[in-house]
């Protein structure tokens, strides 16, 4: 007679190995899913504003991107800035929102601080007319890496993976 089944030392055996396996796989995960998640919330900003430097171009018009209140991880509006003062006024129509990121922390230095104003050229100016130029900074607490957004003189938005002492 042909034995088809397994004991329970051999069934309790696989049953270990199997849950050892999985927790040692856990992390791994944990970490792969938060790099998607700050890859993604870059990569969503990074769109925002080229979107932003095109339309600028395309409808030869002020395009600005604001953030309600410094963080750009709680979202940004996309707006035609007729008097080019920075700030969305009654009147000026939207054209895109951000939603927010979770809990991606992103920040711009000094000059992006609060918004990118692309002039019809796709150059980035402040609102007194001067180049605009700056770093965002997209990370999350507790995790080394970084995603920075770069924009130049020329209004041109690079994005660039590194890494960073402290979110």
């Amino acid at each position: 007679m042909e034995n088809r089944g397994f004991t329970l030392f051999e069934l309790i055996a696989a049953l270990a190995i199997t849950a050892i396996l999985s927790f040692s796989a856990v992390p791994a995960f944990y970490n792969l899913l938060q790099q998607y998640r700050l890859r993604s919330a870059g990569q969503q900003l990074f769109h925002f504003l080229t979107s932003a430097r095109a339309t600028a171009v395309m409808r030869s018009k002020q395009i600005t991107a604001e953030n309600s209140d410094g963080d750009w991880s709680t979202g940004a509006t996309l707006f035609e800035d007729d008097n080019g003062n920075g700030a969305q006024d009654n009147g000026e129509a939207v054209l895109l929102r951000l939603g927010n990121q979770g809990n991606v922390q992103i920040q711009g230095n000094r000059w992006v601080a609060d918004y990118v104003m692309f002039a019809p050229d796709g150059s980035a100016q402040t609102t007194s007319g001067a180049f605009q130029v700056g770093t965002i900074t997209v990370c999350q607490a507790g995790y080394n890496e970084a995603y920075q957004l770069i924009i130049s003189i020329g209004g041109r938005v690079r994005m660039i993976n590194t890494e960073i002492e402290e979110c």
